[in-house]
């Protein structure tokens, strides 16, 4: 088809390619001849409309809109000759597409050929819907192109190009096409003898396979496996189709990717034949790998390699999914290896790594994946390196892959130290997702879960997600242990960048906002370092962390009654009362008038401790499970289903049933140190979220033990609540001794301070090393500090003090627990041992007599608080031994702080005042205890307005009395 004067107008553009002003002069010339030409389309010809179509498709391809000539391709359409109408659909495909309205005038035309007995007809017809379908238009029309799939009598080649419309379609409206009918006989084309027409079966069955269609692929597989040993067993494949000695390669890999769909064959036949295929793959791969390394520089030597590694993707991949047998996944590995190991080739490196990521799914006798992956740790470390971000993502995937118990603490470690220095966006948020998800499988201590966020929210900057941020704040809030170690943590942050990232500021401010009192004793972190600091960060963040830290400081002014510190607060919330944005000028403005007019007890109603949050609701697996939706890859997904659904057994998440079992198989039994240090049996309070706490450490503390050393622990334990009955009640005493290690104790108090001091003595005469004592738990009525360094020594029989200092800002119930670690020579391997120790600071130990003028005022100060409580709560306890007397009742009650006195013969009563420091001022709270007793029975109940501080004081009655 000569069109001279086609070839000059191309011809002209070429040379006016330097110049856009002559190219669009030139192309403004040839629409306005080819507009004139097109005024009197009667006398045109053939030649000539063919001629100007396609300078206005070349015109269209060079980017220059074309608004006229349309109506001269659709005639072209209708034409009978074969270049007509072939230019005819060509310019349909080119000048319109699926919006336009010119579309619907082709319906007739493209329909007409679908059904001719033109291969040229259908052909032609079958692009243009696969092209410029609209849906309209392919409503029309699938059924045209669904007789020519079904249709036994069309040829070939014309079947198949009609599969893939079909599947374009399916594509992009799955509702229009049958598949009950369309799968079979797609099943039937995967025989064909033509290998361009199985291919295109293949592709069309791997498109349209999904969970909800996989019921309409029974009977398949063995259609699969047929033409697969056709190819690899038989050696029947077209010369065609044969791509540098590897025979069709792209129909091996599609037709291996589809079998992964399938559980293996259950016939022995199908089977071993199976297997023999992908094993004679394996070795062929192997052998062509070898051979490359002595024929680099042969022509095709390369092309031949890429093609049998494609394959043999697919092959290992498909092993995986099946149970193939340990030989055979053997030699999968041994050629994988050699990928990992390649230096010159990416894309070796790359395919290395993915399939080593779906090598941890195999589940054979005798394959352990970990012991293979560690051989190449360093291979796969280095990855996360490469200059490839393709190879960065699947190491990381690997690494995500091989981690479990042994390892994640190390994995963990490398991808954090990774962190900082990663630089790819879309990479660096998929390595802090999967750094939170390992914490989250494999964190056992919530202190080192929270040191891990944390340092993920710093790092991550704003690529960090906010799901991981509301995590840290809902464990922080959930569990008073890790409380002071993340307000201590943050607050350095704050110090030691000038600058913070979005969402780092904002979890700075809640956390000290919530917590920071609790360092607030300290000469580093006071109240007027923590706002100088966050107000550091006022000028760098945007509207809604400003929000925040505004929040935060309307916190500190009810938290701190500190003069300079409040004139300081309000004179900020001043600044921002004329802000340009609304959100900030409002939040002044209500914080200055809450302030300078609501009632103190109003205001600290509203900025009252945040209550704890649903420990059912996990907002990182929840972003995970978010990824799930949007990945279509199914090794990507396998991935992501087994870290959402599979967490650790060790994990801090475990449930008691499992644990339990994991006792039974073992052969252990469980010991609770919490259990064994504890007071008594705790009643529940009141809305202060103790309980969930209580169940989380529960889960910190449990640990397991051999039986022989339970009865040695108990012992150990049960003298620890003898000590701590004895520093009950006085000065100083030893806390806790075992064989190893003693525990001295001094006790002071002036009003709602208290200073304790521990003495850590060396018992063996060997020495102490490691040695730290850690405050882990501490009702949030008690602030308690500790002054010590992790890891001291302690020269043999010689000793080290550790110094606490506690306050009392509320009622509390509970005693604080301290963990206790040291290693020494005299213990087995020198391994570092535990203990859990409760500190004698409970809620007597604040407790003053309550002195009144005479008895009268005394009688009538026990009945106006006994009157006020708003409920009494008491306990009997049945006496096993003889009942104290009246004068032995008065001196317990009065060694505990109380001022007692007999009413009558058979009540004792006792007068406390608990002191409390909530601001600047110590106040002091009456408690009542009613002691009443019988000749078998004694009651006991006590009186105050709070109810945990009822509580606390009942337990530490019934401890004495114990």
């Amino acid at each position: 088809m000569d069109m001279r004067g086609l070839a000059h107008f191309i011809r002209d553009i070429r040379r006016a390619t330097g110049n856009k002003k002559d190219e669009e002069s030139r192309v403004d010339e040839e629409l306005a001849k080819i507009r004139a030409k097109f005024i009197h389309t009667s006398t045109m010809t053939t030649y000539d409309r063919k001629k100007y179509v396609c300078k206005l498709m070349f015109i269209s391809m060079l980017g220059y809109r074309i608004t006229f000539g349309h109506m001269e391709g659709l005639k072209l359409m209708s034409e009978e000759t074969p270049s007509a109408k072939l230019i005819g659909y060509l310019s349909t495909s080119v000048l319109l597409n699926e919006n336009s309205d010119l579309l619907t005038l082709t319906t007739h035309t493209v329909y007409r050929d679908l059904l001719s007995t033109s291969d040229l007809s259908r052909s032609l017809a079958l692009t243009a819907v696969a092209n410029t379908g609209s849906r309209d238009f392919v409503e029309v029309m699938h059924e045209g192109v669904y007789s020519i799939v079904m249709d036994d009598s069309v040829n070939e080649h014309i079947r198949k190009k009609g599969l893939l419309t079909l599947l374009h379609i399916y594509r992009k409206y799955p509702e229009i096409v049958d598949l009950q009918s369309a799968v079979p006989k797609a099943a039937e084309l995967l025989l064909s003898a033509q290998d361009g027409v199985s291919m295109c079966a293949v592709t069309f069955l791997n498109g349209c396979i999904s969970k909800e269609t996989e019921s309409m692929y029974i009977g398949i597989l063995s259609k699969l496996i047929q033409v697969l040993a056709r190819i690899i067993l038989e050696k029947q494949t077209e010369p065609g189709y044969v791509y540098y000695g590897v025979p069709a390669p792209w129909l091996q890999a599609k037709l291996l990717r589809l079998l992964q769909y399938f559980p293996l064959p259950t016939e022995v036949d199908q089977r071993d034949r199976i297997i023999l295929v992908l094993r004679k793959i394996v070795k062929a791969t192997d052998k062509v790998l070898k051979d490359a390394q002595t024929q680099q520089k042969q022509r095709g030597t390369q092309n031949r390699v890429s093609a049998m590694n494609a394959v043999l993707f697919e092959v290992v991949s498909l092993c995986i999914q099946w149970d193939v047998g340990l030989k055979l996944i053997l030699e999968c590995v041994a050629v994988i290896s050699s990928f990992l190991s390649d230096k010159r080739e990416a894309n070796l490196r790359y395919i290395g790594l993915s399939l080593l990521a779906r090598l941890s799914f195999v589940d054979v006798p005798g394959f352990d994946f970990q012991t293979h992956c560690r051989q190449y740790q360093q291979q796969i470390i280095v990855g996360l390196h490469d200059t490839d971000v393709s190879i960065r993502k699947k190491a990381l995937d690997v690494l995500v892959a091989m981690c479990n118990p042994s390892t994640a603490d190390n994995i963990i470690k490398e991808l954090l130290s990774y962190l900082p220095i990663a630089t790819d966006p879309n990479f660096k948020s998929s390595l802090v997702l999967s750094i939170a998800l390992l914490s989250e499988k494999y964190c056992q201590d919530y202190n080192t879960y929270v040191d891990i966020m944390l340092t993920i929210v710093s790092e991550a900057g704003d690529l960090c997600p906010p799901d991981i941020s509301y995590r840290v704040v809902q464990v922080v809030v959930n569990d008073s242990s890790v409380q002071k170690r993340a307000a201590n943590m943050v607050f350095q942050e704050l110090r030691t960048k000038s600058r913070l990232s979005e969402m780092m500021t904002r979890v700075a401010a809640f956390i000290l906002a919530e917590f920071g009192y609790q360092i607030a004793l300290n000469a580093e972190s006071t109240p007027t370092m923590q706002f100088n600091l966050l107000t550091q960060q006022l000028s760098y963040t945007s509207v809604v962390t400003q929000s925040t830290i505004l929040a935060t400081f309307l916190k500190f002014y009810t938290l701190y009654d500190d003069v300079a510190v409040r004139e300081k607060i309000v004179k900020t919330l001043q600044s921002f009362t004329n802000s340009p944005y609304p959100e900030l000028q409002q939040r002044a403005t209500e914080y200055i008038a809450l302030i300078e007019n609501a009632r103190s007890e109003v205001l600290e109603k509203i900025c009252e401790p945040m209550p704890p949050f649903r420990d059912d609701v996990n907002t990182v697996m929840n972003q995970v499970k978010r990824m799930q939706s949007s990945v279509q890859d199914i090794w990507a997904l396998k991935i992501l289903e087994r870290g959402v659904s599979h967490p650790t057994q060790s994990s801090k998440h475990k449930s008691r049933s499992q644990d339990g079992a994991s006792r039974k198989e073992s052969a252990k039994q469980s010991v609770k140190l919490n259990d064994l240090s504890s007071l008594s049996s705790q009643a529940p309070t009141q809305g202060d979220g103790t309980d969930q706490v209580s169940v989380e450490l529960d889960a910190l503390l449990d640990v397991e033990l051999p039986y022989q050393n339970i009865e040695n622990i108990r012992t150990a334990y049960q003298e620890h609540r003898r000590g701590l009955f004895q520093l009950s009640r006085a000065d100083k005493g030893i806390l806790f001794a075992n064989d190893v290690v003693e525990l001295q104790c001094t006790k002071s108090t002036y009003g709602a301070d208290a200073h304790i001091g521990v003495t850590v003595r060396d018992r063996t005469g060997k020495g102490l090393q490691q040695v730290a004592l850690e405050v882990i738990r501490a009702d949030a009525g008690l602030i308690l500090q500790s002054r010590t360094k992790d890891g001291s020594t302690v020269a043999p029989g010689g000793s080290i003090k550790v110094d606490l200092a506690a306050r009392s800002c509320f009622a509390f119930g509970t005693s604080p627990s301290v963990r206790l670690q040291y290693a020494s020579a005299a213990v087995d391997n020198a391994r570092v041992c535990t203990e859990v120790l409760s500190l004698p600071i409970l809620a007597t130990t604040f407790f003053t007599p309550y002195h009144v003028d005479s008895e009268a005022s005394f009688t009538q100060l026990y009945k106006t608080t006994k009157q006020h409580s708003s409920f009494a709560s008491w306990r009997r306890t049945s006496a096993t031994s003889p009942i104290p007397d009246r004068n032995t009742l008065i001196r317990l009650l009065e060694a505990q702080g109380y001022q007692a006195k007999a009413t009558n013969s058979d009540t004792t009563v006792g007068i406390a005042a608990f002191a409390v420091q909530p601001k600047d001022r110590v106040d002091y709270v009456p408690v009542v205890c009613e002691i009443q007793t019988s000749t078998r029975e004694i009651q006991v109940s006590v009186y105050a307005e709070d109810a945990v501080l009822q509580h606390g004081t009942l337990d530490t009655v019934e401890f004495i009395f114990q």
